[in-house]
């Protein structure tokens, strides 16, 4: 009898432990991790190239945070290579409309184009609707201790730099270095002059930082190239490749189609208006929006998805 006893307890032990294994690794299963992985799955000519990028959540936490924010919302999917160059390759602005771009068009059809494509609009829907975790805010106020905090009320639709020409104590476990097969958080160079609080250290020190230095929203570049236009402290290098073979074979396909096609060109898109959404806070200077020159490829390059591999 007693025997039969200790054979049921032994079972009943052994089956706690086995439904407590499961939820321990069902729980682990949304645990954030140092590196979380994204795959980016590109079409060209036709063809599927899928890119692996692994992330330092480690380093750049805010970035990588609202980078993952947005492909979950699917934000990034069926989006337009819209700035193509021979090392850098930008996206996150502008959908892909099949019927809509016409690589036979007239150049200014191009930028009527993109501005009738723009994801501007649904970036602030996003984050009006508590999508996407706040950052940067435009004021603060004090606690009853005469502390500054953070205005909740006062956030801005903008992602804090995380990068040395920000704020240099914003990095605080080292940089990645541009490279072949990084991945860059990116922004176009505003025309406001104002002043914005975020808090880039662990401790939540608020900082009045430059809003030119912390206006990033969902634009993104791929390095493609062995080395970039831009310097390196002016951008997050937030990911990296482990293998750059599917890169690789990208950039060769784009390069032998125009080398095989002496018709087809890259087009010069200019004066395209670019995130006058998020440019109205600052009472400093007037809104004048920001205007940028693109160059497209006449045969687009497009991102289809993005989907989290690993959280």
């Amino acid at each position: 009898m007693l025997k039969k006893l200790i054979k049921k307890l032994i079972i009943a032990a052994t089956l706690v432990c086995m439904t407590g294994a499961a939820a321990l690794s069902a729980a682990a299963c949304n645990v954030e991790t140092d590196h979380p992985q994204v795959n980016i799955s590109v079409e060209f000519n036709g063809n599927t190239y899928d890119l692996e990028y692994v992330l330092y959540r480690n380093m750049y936490p805010n970035t990588v945070r609202h980078f993952m924010e947005l492909t979950e919302a699917g934000y990034y999917n069926n989006m337009l290579i819209h700035d193509y160059r021979a090392n850098d390759w930008f996206s996150g602005g502008y959908s892909y409309d099949e019927s809509a771009y016409n690589a036979s068009a007239e150049i200014n059809a191009y930028t009527d184009y993109l501005e009738s494509h723009s994801k501007e609009q649904e970036y602030m829907d996003l984050f009006n609707g508590g999508k996407l975790t706040p950052t940067v805010y435009s004021g603060s106020v004090f606690d009853q201790n005469h502390n500054p905090q953070l205005d909740k009320d006062s956030a801005l639709p903008t992602l804090i730099g995380e990068y040395s020409n920000n704020i240099k104590q914003v990095i605080e476990k080292g940089a990645l270095t541009a490279e072949q097969g990084t991945l860059k958080m990116f922004y176009y160079e505003k025309q406001s002059t104002g002043k914005v609080n975020v808090t880039p250290t662990s401790d939540q020190t608020i900082w009045n930082a430059d809003y030119k230095n912390n206006c990033a929203t969902s634009l993104f570049s791929m390095q493609v190239g062995t080395s970039s236009v831009y310097a390196e402290q002016n951008y997050c290098v937030f990911g990296k490749m482990s293998n750059t073979t599917a890169l690789t074979a990208l950039i060769d396909a784009v390069a032998d189609y125009y080398d095989s096609d002496s018709s087809a060109n890259s087009v010069s898109v200019t004066d395209v208006s670019v995130d006058n959404l998020v440019e109205t806070f600052s009472t400093e200077t007037e809104d004048k929006g920001t205007e940028v020159d693109f160059t497209l490829p006449a045969l687009p390059i497009i991102i289809k998805t993005i989907k989290i591999t690993k959280y």
